[in-house]
């Protein structure tokens, strides 16, 4: 089974690889997402550092630049997810897009894009605590785990659903469930990773540059920043390659599961097995 599933997620991050060769204008999205996510952390926590210790290091502070950052970054994210994936339905029908494309049906999905950015912020600010408050324990590993299965799994569609569709965060959480239920069933109990097979890939150059870095930063200082540099490189490029496949792929994956859509390459039968289904309790009921 998890071979089959590495098989499956191998075969499909050459499929989106092939969609984003053809339009590499879609990596763009990723890149600047990246760029402003770092100034808007540089920008809140700046300040937040200054002023934590200029005011007896209250925890209010940190509180308070913690929860801003929450929202404003995941707003970063989730803006220019919904642009690469508006950019992603072009691309795989086959016409030539550009960022400018992508960027403007975002734009026009803005005040969805801050509501759905709330949401999502919220949940993982409340995940987070229920994480830190059960602690490093078995149980709480577990619970957690599941919670935040089931958030994953809940709101795979949204970004699609709100790029391709336009609908607001209750309606476009709501459509994604039924889009899973409908075309995997009442439960799933885990999805083809694309972007963790890019991950894979990058593991060994990672391992071999960032290890040989570590090494030799006591004895050969200049030569282990260098491979320690290299590593961070290669890392941050499997990122930004990990995030666009995956954004391709979901796209390619919600077309196929509301319109019957093969586009791309796809192979239909990979696209179904997308998701493993749990045959008798569901993630969202009972069958």
């Amino acid at each position: 089974m998890q071979g089959g599933r590495i098989s499956r997620g191998w075969a499909l991050a050459k499929r989106s690889f092939a969609v984003l060769r053809a339009d590499r204008s879609l990596i763009v999205f990723p890149v600047i997402s990246g760029i402003a996510t770092l100034g808007a952390a540089i920008v809140i926590f700046g300040p937040a550092a200054a002023i934590y210790s200029s005011s007896g290091r209250s925890q209010v502070v940190l509180i308070v630049a913690v929860v801003i950052a929450a929202y404003v970054l995941t707003f970063i994210a989730v803006f220019f997810n919904t642009a690469l994936a508006a950019a992603a339905a072009q691309s795989l029908a086959g016409r030539d897009t550009s960022f400018g494309d992508g960027f403007g049906a975002a734009r026009q999905r803005l005040t969805t894009i801050l509501q759905w950015s709330l949401v999502q912020a919220t949940v993982g600010l409340v995940l987070s605590l229920i994480e830190n408050y059960l602690g490093d324990g078995l149980p709480g590993r577990i619970l957690t785990g599941l919670l935040n299965f089931a958030w994953s799994a809940a709101t795979f569609f949204v970004v699609p659903v709100i790029a391709l569709e336009g609908l607001r965060p209750k309606d476009a959480f709501h459509r994604s469930v039924s889009v899973l239920k409908d075309r995997w069933g009442e439960g799933v109990v885990g999805s083809v990773s694309v972007s963790g097979v890019v991950l894979l890939i990058a593991l060994i150059p990672l391992i071999v540059f960032g290890g040989g870095g570590l090494a030799l930063l006591g004895s050969v200082p200049a030569l282990g920043a260098a491979l320690l540099a290299i590593a961070v490189v290669i890392f941050l490029i499997a990122m930004i390659v990990a995030g666009t496949l995956n954004a391709i792929f979901r796209v390619a994956l919600y077309q196929f599961a509301t319109e019957g859509q093969v586009a791309g390459g796809f192979d239909s039968a990979q696209l179904q097995a997308a998701f493993a289904p749990k045959r008798r309790r569901g993630l969202f009921g009972r069958r």
